[in-house]
């Protein structure tokens, strides 16, 4: 039977190998999108930054090696310990704690706050997704600002409908596993629920197999959804961006949504 957040916990080790292209590739782009709206859209400067459902610290670590001071936070301590373990060994110092983004007990203490990779789309009710704002909220400073990306619900649909079909790739584990994954998506109604499945087969060097087999509801938040909630949590000043790009213009045909909230 299909569960959610196996990747998190029982597969946490193979997190970084899976998503090793987004970790190399992605997350160096992704920073210097981030530092852009910094500059612009920060009405103090951000040193310290609280980054959650930071998972095995991905940006995190990025974010340090760019002379932030940063904390990272999830919910799963496997995700963490790999963290840990990763800043151990390039000798970085950031601590990494375990916590629900929803149940965040900060005052006023950081610049900013992040939370990348579709993270704020799991906060699959609308009350949850006021309590991660409220949160939020009041973690900043005044002046502070909160940047969250998540798909953009009218270019998913799009897209899902014209490739329906999944999405198969394999990769190799250090220790000579091999990986097969295969993903396909599954739209609710009228919800904006959507159903990230997955199949994960590992082989190890003798041939011998395991498959697991996963489903993850995230919703798909419209733009006007994330500025009204950013807007009800006491944000006064709330911009969408698209595709790492920091524009005006409202990012209709973007995949990827960029809420920027400032306090």
């Amino acid at each position: 039977m299909p569960r959610s957040g196996l990747l998190y916990t029982v597969l946490a080790h193979y997190y970084d190998i899976i998503y090793r292209d987004y970790l190399e590739r992605t997350v160096p782009r992704l920073i210097d999108f981030v530092e852009e709206v910094f500059k612009r859209d920060a009405r103090i400067p951000v040193r310290k930054i609280l980054d959650l459902a930071c998972g095995t610290g991905g940006p995190t670590i990025e974010l340090a090696r760019r002379g932030y001071e940063v904390t990272g936070l999830d919910l799963h301590e496997e995700m963490l310990s790999i963290a840990r373990e990763k800043v151990k060994r390039i000798g970085l110092s950031i601590p990494f704690i375990r916590g629900d983004a929803r149940e965040l007990g900060f005052v006023e203490e950081f610049d900013a706050v992040t939370m990348f990779f579709t993270s704020i789309s799991y906060m699959t009710r609308l009350d949850d997704l006021r309590k991660l704002m409220r949160g939020v909220y009041n973690s900043l400073k005044s002046g502070g600002l909160f940047i969250a990306d998540s798909p953009n619900p009218y270019e998913f649909v799009k897209r899902l409908g014209e490739s329906p079909g999944p999405q198969v790739w394999d990769v190799e584990a250090p220790s000579g596993e091999r990986i097969l994954i295969t993903d396909y998506k599954e739209l609710e109604d009228v919800k904006g629920i959507v159903h990230f499945k997955r199949v994960i087969t590992v082989i190890d060097d003798q041939g011998n197999s395991r498959t697991y087999l996963m489903d993850d509801p995230v919703r798909l938040y419209t733009s006007n959804e994330l500025r009204a909630t950013a807007r009800d949590a006491g944000f006064p000043e709330v911009r969408i961006y698209g595709d790492l790009r920091v524009s005006d213009d409202e990012p209709r045909n973007a995949r990827r949504l960029f809420l920027v909230a400032t306090k």
